[in-house]
């Protein structure tokens, strides 16, 4: 569970950092939610209708520019994950920024699937909070 070593002057290893459970968790989460949206982009790429259907064509009838958004979103969750995983500033910042538009963008779809809008809403907080709480554990630019 631990992913960064420090080592001391002469070069060997002091000690194991272990990374905390909620910024696994936040990692986890990103990349869950980094394959889930490969999904969405794959069906509005090849301009599935259930999209239109939930939000009463509001989106309108040309979902391969928002296929494509979807995947530079999943692309950018996926590594952002991955980073998180590792200790990297950059995973942090970019998991702030993907769950953040997260929460903004499902806020739109509260009126389509409330359910469904509220879960990926609390998810997106509580990855923000993981983030924020154990800032300390990702390493310093």
């Amino acid at each position: 569970m631990g992913a960064r070593r420090d080592q001391d002057v002469a070069g060997g290893i002091a000690g194991m950092d272990r990374r905390p459970g909620l910024v696994t968790f936040a990692a986890i989460i990103m990349i869950i939610m980094g394959s889930f949206q490969v999904l969405v982009a794959i069906s509005e790429i090849v301009n599935s209708t259930w999209l239109l259907n939930l939000t009463n064509d509001w989106v309108g009838a040309r979902l391969l520019f928002w296929g494509l958004v979807d995947i530079c979103v999943a692309a950018l969750a996926l590594y952002a994950g991955i980073d998180i995983l590792r200790g990297g500033r950059l995973g942090q910042f970019l998991g702030y920024l993907f769950a953040g538009l997260g929460v903004l963008r499902w806020l739109v779809y509260v009126t389509a699937t409330p359910v469904l809008a509220v879960v990926i809403i609390a998810l997106d907080v509580l990855v923000i909070y993981g983030l924020a709480h154990h800032s300390d554990y990702f390493e310093t630019v």
